[in-house]
């Protein structure tokens, strides 16, 4: 009998819905940075900079945007 208990409830727990299914697919798109060559001067290397800042705060944006769905989720 608890061999029977223990299954369905291994079974019940995987009930629900997928979390991954819930986050929009363009929340899972990488963010680019800087996508060209090694910056060789200083215009390029503030660009370069600028261009990997933007990545950064476009991927925090978005893992908080899918810490709030999945976190709502729960």
């Amino acid at each position: 009998m608890r061999l029977c208990l223990i299954t369905l409830c291994g079974a019940l727990a995987a009930c629900g819905p997928d979390p991954a299914a819930l986050v929009p697919p363009d929340m899972l798109a990488p963010c680019p940075g800087w996508q060209g060559r090694t910056p060789a001067t200083e215009g390029e290397l503030i660009r370069a900079g600028a261009a990997e800042k933007a990545g950064r705060q476009c991927a925090n944006l978005k893992l908080a945007g899918v810490a709030e769905i999945l976190g709502g989720a729960q």
